[in-house]
Formats: structure tokens, sequence, C-alpha cells
């Protein structure tokens, strides 16, 4: 695990306390000290008395990460039986330039296909990946294999299809 200089590695729960505070939580933990601002420690309160636990869940919540598993690829139910595909973020997905990831919650993205890119080609490019994974580690192998399994069925069975999504530009308007 790959941590901070300046953040305390995690430390595994004692296998017997031995007084003092009781765990909070069932897996390994470690203290932290933020900053928080007042409506934020205010909101915090209407889900969990304690913080630490109001963080948790609400981390949690925003991630669609029940009970900490991971769900790298994911569906956003649209209506009519269809399902917009949500992927976690990944550096190899951004490294594809006709690929964009549009985020619509925090650590969630839907995939946007740039000039006349099909599911086909992301497949493929996906597969590319996974034949020469270079410097990726098991659990980003793992995500580019769901994903592809994620397009491959859907596709076979030509219950995919694109949509056009409308994106500005912030800023000024331009008039000419």
């Amino acid at each position: 695990m790959k941590t901070s200089p300046s953040i305390p590695a995690p430390r595994a729960p004692a296998a017997k306390n031995k007084g003092g505070r009781p765990s909070k939580f069932d897996e390994p933990s470690r203290p932290i000290t933020v900053t928080l601002p007042d409506r934020i420690l205010e909101r915090l309160a209407d889900i969990d008395g304690d913080r630490a636990k109001a963080i948790v869940k609400a981390v949690e919540a925003a991630l669609d990460t029940p009970g900490g598993e991971t769900r790298p690829v994911g569906e956003m139910p649209v209506g009519s039986g269809e399902s917009l595909l949500t992927v976690a973020d990944n550096r190899f997905l951004r490294r594809i330039p006709w690929l964009t990831l549009i985020e619509v919650s925090p650590g969630r993205h839907l995939l946007s296909l740039k000039d006349g890119a099909t599911v086909e080609k992301l497949e493929v490019t996906l597969q590319d990946i996974l034949d020469a994974p270079g410097d990726a580690r098991p659990a980003e192998l793992a995500f580019l294999n769901r994903l592809c399994a994620s397009l491959r069925a859907p596709r076979r069975n030509r219950a995919v299809r694109p949509e056009s999504i409308l994106i500005v530009r912030n800023g000024p308007a331009s008039g000419k």
C-alpha cells in the first residue's frame, strides 16, 4: 500500500483490547485530523452522532460502496429497462484520446465516445491494454476485464446503443 509521508500507515486491529477506547471499526483504521466547515460538521451530525462513522457512511453512500465493496463498473437506471454504464476513475481510460469520462457523482463516471468511436473500438482498445498491461496493478486489470465483460454481452446481443450528451464550454458565451 502506498501512503503519503504525512499519513501514518493503517494499523491492523489489535488481537485483544488492552484497555482504552474500543475500536469503532472491524477493519484496519488510523486516526487523522481534518478541518471541515461548520455546515459540513452539522450535516455529518445528521448522518451519525459519531463523526468518524458519519464520514464512513457518507463516503460509502457517495461512492456506492456499501461495506467497502468496490463497484468499479455499475449501471445507472434511466427508465424503460435501460441503464447508463458507470465506471470508477481509471488512468488507462483517461489515456484513450477519443474517450471522455464524465463525472456524474464522486468517483462515478459515464463513458462518452468522441469522433465516431464505437463500442467495438472501445472493447478492442481495452483488450489491447489487457494484452500488454505494462505497469498495471491487479485491481486495475480486474477493473478493465470487468468493463470488457460489461460491454461484450450487450454488444453481442445488440443491446447497446449510442446516445448524444450535450456538452457546453465553461466561461463567457462567444458570439463570434
